[in-house]
């Protein structure tokens, strides 16, 4: 048992080392076509599976997960991991993309795949997904565990006219999105934008480089990114949180930096709203916690995640 699970870890190391990739299984979701995702490996000693999702921006994919997924695998946790619709190697055809959108996705996702009551790990914007189909399906989702979450001073309002004008443009003009999209994953752009994410720049390296620069010629994704650029996709924190009586665990780098206008969001801020959900910052990191404090971020999901 223990050989046989230690070949699975060494595994799945070889296969981020050689494909950047961990999905190796696919299932089709009605209204969204082919998800590409990984079920848990290897000897998983829990019941309770975990359900990591990761956000919407620029080159998002499931190696957000890259550091902290050997983690929770390594302590036997029951991982599934995936590349939401829209991105990397899921389906990614052309069309407009709205938060209710992801809202259906996550309930369809647990329903056909893991087919119990899942703990789910969402970052940044879907957060607000996975807050809403714990209202509306409390039976889909056992615990909610929220890194990085929005809808205070990010991502809480309707596009402004600027933004829906990008969108509409760029939506409608293949070259330009093209560039535009491209643009975005170009090195000093990407190392521009993920510095705000870390409170270690020095972590902006090569290897956290490649993760984004993966899918620099995967234009298809430009949909999905356009609909985030362009203010498509948003809720606010006190609208995702109404009616919501799961136990929630929020987790914040507590030197997270505030993006070009925004207003800093802290964890007080989401505390005011619903102070009886459970807030953990974590010192010496930025709002990609979970790549700058992989063992901190495990150590809180597996604790969280097994009480009854």
């Amino acid at each position: 048992m223990k050989l046989a699970f230690l070949f699975a870890m060494l595994f799945a190391f070889n296969v981020w080392g050689q494909s950047n990739s961990l999905l190796d299984q696919s299932v089709s979701i009605e209204g969204f076509g082919n998800i590409r995702f990984r079920a848990p490996i290897g000897q998983s000693t829990s019941r309770f599976p975990l359900l990591l999702v990761h956000g919407v921006y620029g080159g998002a994919s499931h190696r957000t997960y890259k550091n902290l997924l050997p983690l929770l695998d390594q302590a036997g946790a029951a991982v599934y991991i995936l590349d939401l619709p829209g991105v990397g190697e899921s389906d990614k055809p052309k069309r407009a993309y709205r938060i209710e959108d992801f809202d259906l996705f996550l309930e369809k996702f647990i329903e056909v795949v893991i087919q119990k009551r899942t703990t789910v790990v969402a970052e940044s914007l879907l957060t607000a997904s996975a807050l809403k189909v714990s209202s509306t399906r409390p039976d889909l989702i056992r615990r909610l565990i929220l890194l990085s979450p929005t809808g205070v001073n990010s991502l809480n309002e309707p596009p402004s006219s600027r933004e829906q004008a990008l969108y509409d443009r760029l939506f409608n003009d293949e070259v330009a999105s093209d560039q535009f999209y491209r643009n975005l994953l170009v090195d000093n752009s990407l190392q521009y934008f993920l510095k705000f994410g870390f409170y270690n720049d020095e972590l902006v390296n090569e290897d956290l480089l490649n993760d984004f620069r993966v899918l620099r010629d995967n234009v298809s994704q430009k949909y999905l990114t356009l609909s985030f650029v362009g203010g498509q996709l948003y809720r606010s924190f006190s609208a995702s949180a109404q009616n919501v009586f799961v136990p929630v665990l929020s987790i914040f780098g507590k030197e997270y930096e505030s993006f070009a206008d925004n207003e800093l969001s802290t964890a007080a801020m989401f505390k005011d709203i619903r102070p009886d959900f459970e807030y953990l910052e974590i010192s010496m990191a930025g709002s990609s916690v979970q790549r700058e404090k992989p063992q901190e971020v495990a150590n809180a999901i597996l604790e969280f995640s097994v009480v009854d």
